[in-house]
């Protein structure tokens, strides 16, 4: 069984995008029998990867998402997802709505996993210097992230090399 990271997500952007991928998301939840079949229901992410237009069987999509608000001019939501956040998920989402800015912050603590992506603190102003755990990802670790875990998936070997500074 997987450690479960949980990530906060705040979405800007265009007013028409948010929406649109508001709308999309508040639809799937409401459906009485899931888009595509899972353990999670409705708000499986792979339901939405389907809904975006891609095939959940070949994004990371392992978990759901939950507490969707859209609040002021951005959208609020979590996502509840095995090990590490979905970046994937979070990826397409950016392709699918060019506009959007997506920040992050993730917590699976059996691993001591504290990301963010918000440089500037912005919505999530926790940093190490302040003695908060969350070290800032760049978009090159989190490829990685998704390599190293299809490769668990897969049984390939993921070799990461470590520059001193």
């Amino acid at each position: 069984m997987p450690n479960i990271c949980i990530t906060h997500y705040v979405i800007e952007g265009e007013k028409k995008e948010i929406n649109a991928l508001y709308e999309t998301m508040t639809s799937l939840q409401a459906m009485e029998q899931p888009l595509v079949a899972s353990d999670f229901g409705p708000t499986w992410l792979g339901c939405l990867v389907k809904a975006l237009g891609k095939n959940p069987e070949e994004i990371l999509c392992r978990g759901e998402w939950m507490d969707l608000e859209r609040a002021d001019d951005t959208l609020r939501v979590t996502f509840e997802t095995a090990w590490t956040p979905c970046y994937e998920v979070a990826a397409l989402i950016k392709n699918t709505y060019p506009s959007l800015h997506i920040y992050y912050k993730a917590e699976e603590p059996g691993n001591g996993i504290y990301v963010k992506n918000d440089v500037e603190g912005k919505y999530f102003p926790e940093t190490e210097q302040d003695g908060c755990p969350y070290r800032l990802m760049t978009e090159e670790e989190e490829q990685l992230q998704v390599r190293i875990i299809k490769g668990l998936q897969t049984g390939e070997t993921v070799v990461t090399v470590t520059r001193g500074e």
